[in-house]
């Protein structure tokens, strides 16, 4: 800092050790829009009557509305021997001089009108609620020390405001920017039990400037939805983001983006834009939802995708971008994941029952008579390897629960699982229940047992098994007791079960 400060001072030695009247030479700063925090290029021009050897800025502005980013030579000044410029508080100075090395050829700067010598560039510090501007002006002996003064030189004679030097300063507007969006793109996937994904892109609307770095905190209802993994999106990975950090929780996950974070420190930003991809949330469904092919779809779970400030993470973490060093809450839009139903191909095996009385002694099925209960299948193009089967029945019959195959298929193939249980109790709630399960290959060496295929068989179907039934003296004459098919039973357990084939390892 300080070979700086005395090189400027002999930048002011050599230039300006006395002034002399001349013609009407002036420095000058363009005017400039900036919406939002995004940067602004200005020119600083000159009009010299004279050839020029060299020159002074010192531009201040008001900080608390703009900052300058940059400041370096341009145009004719570009081949100067020696450029010191320097960012300061409230200001920018540079010293210039155009031959400060041997042979010493005398370079200047032609004279002429308008001549780029210079390019600063303005960046906003705030985002304003309404247009707002910011002077960018030409101020003598306020900044650096020792202070300097705006002056050119013309031959070996500085020129400065006492000389004659007309200083033009420049205006900064700063404009309303568009609100900056974080949005959830919805998404969906099948609610298949198989943990299939969907994902979920997290979309930047952006025209406030270059975007450094961001967090997203996102909540979902963990009752229908698992997060499964965040990633970065399309915009964050082609900018080149040097550093990221996940946090997955059972109701939500958050990720933090830096994207210059390691040296050389190349400045990478994701530029202004509209619908950028700067995250993907990966989802599946908890539940399973399927239905056979050409029935009605049944209804599709969702789960809102939110946006939270305050609730994730320690410490908790809110949803913010950062532009030019600073963190800017966003707008931001919530969206939905869908748990779509899931067709699968309808199955052609049918389950049946039928009751088996004497009739032989006369009335059929009368009181107290028993008979059986008998369960069979078929199934033209499937080798079924386990079935579950679930029965509700009218309470004023009596089901046993002493099963016997009689010669069944199931018992020529052999079965190694079977469990029966019949819920008797007409006055717990749910009625009288039957459940069955048999399972063909239960136990080692698995030898792959499965039921046969019906095809072409006479029968048209295969006998399972039975139990015997009775009918009940409480059973009213001349009516149906009714035996039936029903799901969503626990028969004299907790767990609701229901009609269901295993095939191919499949339920």
């Amino acid at each position: 800092m300080e070979l700086r400060r005395n090189l400027l001072l002999i930048i002011g030695m050599l230039l300006g050790a006395c002034g002399f009247a001349a013609a009407q030479e002036t420095l000058s700063i363009s005017d400039g829009n900036s919406v939002g925090l995004s940067p602004e290029m200005l020119s600083i021009t000159m009009d010299a009557s004279f050839a020029v050897q060299g020159f002074v800025l010192a531009i201040g502005y008001d900080e608390s509305l703009v900052t300058a980013t940059d400041l370096a030579t341009a145009g004719s000044a570009e081949e100067a021997e020696l450029i010191i410029p320097e960012v300061l508080a409230g200001g920018v100075t540079m010293g210039v001089i155009m031959d400060a090395e041997p042979p010493f050829e005398g370079q200047t700067i032609a004279p002429g009108g308008a001549i780029l010598i210079a390019e600063l560039t303005m960046t906003p510090v705030v985002v304003v609620s309404s247009e707002t501007l910011a002077s960018i002006d030409f101020v003598d002996g306020v900044l650096n020390s020792p202070p300097l003064s705006n002056v050119i030189v013309q031959g070996g004679l500085s020129v400065g405001v006492g000389e004659g030097l007309e200083l033009n300063g420049g205006t900064l507007t700063i404009e309303v920017p568009p609100p900056a969006i974080l949005k959830v793109e919805d998404s969906s996937a099948f609610a298949d039990g198989l943990g299939t994904t969907g994902d979920i892109r997290i979309l930047l609307d952006n025209n406030l400037g270059d975007v450094q770095g961001f967090v997203t905190a996102i909540a979902h209802d963990l009752t229908e939805v698992f997060l499964e993994e965040i990633s970065l999106g399309e915009a964050t990975e082609l900018a080149g983001a040097e550093f990221s950090i996940t946090n997955l929780y059972e109701n939500g996950g958050t990720l933090g983006v830096i994207l210059d974070f390691t040296a050389p420190f190349d400045g990478q930003a994701i530029p202004n834009g509209v619908d950028l991809h700067i995250a993907t949330y990966t989802y599946f469904c908890v539940g399973e939802n399927i239905y056979p092919e050409g029935d009605p779809a049944p209804p599709a779970a969702t789960s809102p995708i939110t946006f939270v400030d305050g609730l994730l993470g320690s410490p908790a973490l809110f949803n913010v971008i950062v532009i030019g060093g600073f963190s800017i809450q966003p707008q931001k839009q919530n969206g939905v994941f869908t748990c779509v139903p899931f067709p699968v191909p309808a199955e052609d095996t049918v389950l049946c029952m039928e009751t088996i009385f004497d009739q032989d002694e006369g009335n059929y099925a009368y009181h107290g008579q028993t008979g059986d209960l008998c369960f069979c299948y078929s199934d033209e193009d499937d080798y079924i390897q386990g079935l579950t089967m679930t029965v509700c029945y009218d309470c004023d019959l009596t089901v046993g629960s002493e099963w016997y195959w009689g010669g069944s298929i199931v018992e020529q193939v052999g079965v190694e699982y079977l469990a029966v249980q019949v819920d008797d109790n007409p006055l717990d709630g749910d009625g009288c229940e039957i459940v069955i399960a048999i399972l063909l290959d239960a136990l080692p060496p698995f030898e792959g047992q499965t039921l046969p295929q019906t095809t072409d068989l006479n029968e048209g179907h295969l006998l399972i098994g039975c139990l015997p039934v009775t009918v009940d003296n409480s059973a009213e004459c001349d009516e149906d007791q009714l035996i039936y098919w029903c799901d969503d039973i626990n028969g004299n357990g907790d767990v609701l079960l229901y009609n269901n084939l295993v095939i191919d390892y499949e339920s």
